[in-house]
């Protein structure tokens, strides 16, 4: 019945994809919508393709595991999701209009700074091309968990059905589909979120049963202070730095039909965030109360919880919705890169007339490229969801974040700045990642964020002060 279920929410999703594809007639279209996007598709769009698989498993998995110490990770994401729609949202959406009326944070930085060699352009694009295959991969991970569990396949199998349906939706529709499919993704998300712990509580005989049994298990697992070091803490509260450097957020904002929309979205988001955080957090901390002797796999706990406790149509529903969740991200990821890769790489090394006519194409055959690589990092069963996205997450936060808030706010930044900025960010990332041990074992967003701030500005300085030429700085849009 689950399988059924789950199909029919899979033939719905292809229904809207074939839908939206018949107003997919340009690359534009393709990539950005042609900037339609009203307050609602905006809102819940930036939200469900951020939550993605995480917050159904990963999330409730490490809480389930670790009790309230793990509150500092949703803590630290609303107030930077906050900070995000306040402070960049608006101003990226008027900012990429007006400077080339951009279609991707690549050709925006290459055309904010008069970038004519296309060298920030690419070394931009690569890196988004790094980091979103390594978090692709995570919600590829997540997917395959649960078909395992809907269809009792082979992990192995169960991948690559999830790489199959989730990129041919994506290359049919594009930006357009997307935004359409995760406004009823967003829907069924929270529904999810709200059921699973209503469910849970009731079934152990209330809060109060709840809540014993949870001091039973462990006496101080309400404690969230309990035995965790202030690295951790900063560690958890450094995630919402990766908001000012997601790909897959930031096209949103640059998608909206106009700026003037970005504080009904920012309400509309930032609730439906709060309360979807909350579930997820419910779930794993009431899921360790229903499970007092544990799970295999903690990731799994929404999973398991929907089985227990619903009839088989509505587990298919919930189920339905860990996949909306996971595959609303991989889709919005996939179209970002692949834009990424023809847009921002391939055209400007080979600038070919007759490559750009097949632009779409490219796009789609990118798509699948780029999805096939991701499949091979997730290839291997033992990879942990948040392990993945707190590595991707991390390196575009770290990476793109510091470039996007100086763009929009310090007139002084140049071009050679923002490059030795990203380099210096990419190394430090993937070095930090591989330490362990002491300071290592501070999230690796927190010094790359830092390299990156550093690298800016002294890049900058030294381009203003040593360059034989004009600094050009393309001239800012009168806010």
């Amino acid at each position: 019945m689950k399988a059924l279920v789950t199909a029919i929410y899979i033939l719905s999703v292809y229904i809207i994809g074939y839908i939206a594809s018949r107003n997919t007639k340009s690359v534009s279209d393709y990539i950005i919508g042609n900037r339609k996007l009203n307050a609602y598709t905006t809102a819940l769009g930036a939200g469900a393709s951020d939550m993605s698989g995480w917050l159904m498993m990963a999330l409730p998995g490490v809480v389930f595991l670790s009790g309230v110490t793990e509150i500092w990770l949703p803590i630290g994401l609303t107030i930077g999701a906050y900070l995000n729609w306040k402070f960049v949202a608006k101003k990226l959406r008027k900012y990429t209009h007006h400077f080339g009326d951009a279609a991707t944070i690549p050709s925006y930085f290459a055309n904010r700074f008069a970038d004519k060699s296309n060298l920030l352009r690419i070394v931009t694009a690569t890196a988004i091309i790094i980091f979103f295959t390594v978090y692709i991969a995570a919600a590829f991970v997540s997917c395959a968990f649960v078909f395992e569990i809907i269809l009792d396949l082979k992990y192995t199998d169960a991948l690559l059905l999830s790489a199959v349906i989730i990129v041919s939706y994506t290359s049919i529709g594009g930006f357009i589909a997307i935004n359409w499919i995760d406004m009823f993704q967003g829907i069924l998300m929270l529904f999810a979120l709200v059921m699973v712990p209503i469910a849970i509580v009731n079934h152990l005989g209330g809060i109060t049963n709840t809540v014993d049994i949870l001091n039973n298990i462990n006496a101080n697992i309400t404690n969230p202070f309990l035995k965790i070091a202030n690295i951790k803490i900063i560690s958890l509260l450094a995630w919402g730095l990766g908001y000012f450097g997601q790909p897959h957020i930031l096209i949103r904002f640059m998608g909206a039909k106009n700026p003037y929309i970005i504080d009904k979205s920012r309400k509309i988001c930032m609730s439906w965030m709060i309360l979807s955080l909350i579930g997820a957090f419910l779930v794993g901390l009431f899921g360790s109360a229903l499970y007092p002797q544990g799970i295999a796999n903690p990731e799994t706990i929404f999973l398991k919880a929907s089985d227990m406790l619903f009839s088989p149509w509505i587990a298919g529903i919930l189920f339905a919705a860990v996949l909306s969740a996971i595959m609303s991200t991989i889709s919005a990821q996939l179209l970002v890169s692949s834009a990424s890769l023809i847009e921002d790489i391939t055209f400007q090394i080979f600038n070919k007339d007759y490559l750009k006519r097949n632009g779409l194409l490219l796009n789609k055959i990118a798509v699948l490229i780029i999805a096939a690589i991701a499949v091979v990092i997730a290839y291997n069963p033992q990879n942990t969801v948040l392990s993945l996205v707190a590595y991707g997450w991390g390196g575009l936060g770290a990476t793109m974040g510091p470039v996007i808030l100086l763009s929009l706010y310090w007139e002084k930044m140049t071009k050679f700045g923002a490059v030795i900025g990203m380099i210096l960010s990419v190394i430090t990332v993937i070095v930090w990642k591989n330490l362990s041990g002491g300071i290592f074992e501070l999230y690796e967003i927190v010094p790359g964020f830092t390299m990156c701030c550093l690298g800016i500005l002294i890049g900058s300085i030294l381009e203003r002060r040593f360059s034989k030429s004009p600094i050009n700085i393309s001239e800012e849009p009168n806010l």
